[in-house]
């Protein structure tokens, strides 16, 4: 009987140990993140790569994120080498997207694991690139993990393009698109780099204010070389198209190059938004690099008339330059 008495004694302070303890462990955590700050639990990764066509700004896309030190950005397209095109190339790429879309950081030691097996798996020409990168990331701090690509280059092998949709859900990785709605504009940009070797920006450290800063030179257009310049730019926009429609259930964001262009921060702030990332308590995006062309076609282009005239009363008439003063096509 007094066996049973104390074992409904037990059963009846039960709950009151229970709160006691509680109690007490509560004012340990709180006394203890007082005094160390809170716990170090790195947040689950997000995954993702920038898809870019020629002449999109996607290089200056990229600067403006790798800024950032929520996001882990590994420049300059590490897995694009023209040369590596057969099934196994297309299948180390997957492997690399693979490692890199799988970070470790719960401790240093995991951390450093993590990016020599990024540089193991690098065999695409761009190791010391991949290197610097890495560097530059935070383990506490590194949320989104990406980098850019023309993954265009997968659609020549039919099974390359089904594993990398496999991976992309497989891993949550989101895409970012980056497109260009004037094609006259993206051909002409092509055409400098071809053929001018002038690229559509500049090192701002290369100017020591805005007054030394020259003026964009126009350039003499060989109409043949430009009709080449556009077909490549459709070209590529339409591998582009081909890729998403096969990446079906996959998260993507569109962008524009001319919204990234003319509302940089607002553009930034939905690629924050996408890849979960802060977007409070920032700074407006800051960049080292400066536009280096004009902003209108007759400006850029010396012989703008007859570029313009050729392709009057074609799709791409509406991507010339309002037609009026110095503007003005081959109506006249």
């Amino acid at each position: 009987r007094d066996s049973s008495r104390s074992r409904r004694r037990l059963r009846c302070h039960w709950p009151r140990w229970t709160l006691v303890a509680l109690a007490t462990w509560i004012a340990v955590d709180q006394t203890r993140r007082h005094l160390i700050g809170p716990v170090d639990r790195p947040q689950p990764a997000v995954p993702f790569v920038l898809h870019f066509e020629s002449s999109t700004g996607s290089s200056w896309l990229m600067e403006l994120l790798g800024a950032r030190p929520d996001a882990c950005v590994v420049g300059f397209e590490p897995i694009d080498n023209i040369t590596m095109s057969s099934p196994a190339d297309h299948a180390a790429r997957i492997r690399w997207l693979r490692t890199l879309w799988s970070p470790s950081a719960t401790s240093v030691e995991a951390w450093e694991s993590w990016q020599q097996q990024l540089l193991r798996a690098s065999v695409f020409g761009q190791r010391h690139v991949i290197r610097t990168s890495l560097h530059r990331c935070s383990r506490q701090r590194a949320r989104a993990f990406g980098l850019k690509a023309r993954l265009s280059r997968l659609l020549s092998h039919p099974t390359s393009v089904p594993a990398l949709a496999a991976l992309m859900r497989g891993s949550g990785a989101r895409m970012l698109r980056l497109s260009r709605r004037n094609r006259i504009k993206q051909a002409m940009a092509e055409y400098n780099r071809l053929h001018a070797g002038r690229g559509q920006f500049v090192a701002a450290a290369t100017y020591t204010s805005n007054a030394s800063r020259p003026r964009p030179a126009s350039v003499h257009v060989h109409l043949d070389r430009f009709r080449q310049a556009l077909r490549a730019v459709e070209r590529s926009h339409r591998l582009s198209t081909r890729l998403l429609e096969a990446l079906e259930g996959v998260a993507v964001l569109h962008i524009d190059y001319e919204d990234l262009l003319g509302d940089t921060e607002r553009t930034m702030t939905a690629v924050a938004n996408f890849l979960e990332l802060q977007t409070a308590g920032l700074a407006p995006p800051a960049t080292r690099l400066l536009k280096a062309t004009p902003d209108h076609l007759c400006s850029a282009v010396k012989n703008y008339r007859q570029v313009c005239s050729a392709y009057l009363n074609t799709e791409y008439e509406r991507f010339f330059d309002a037609p009026t003063g110095q503007c003005a096509c081959g109506r006249s």
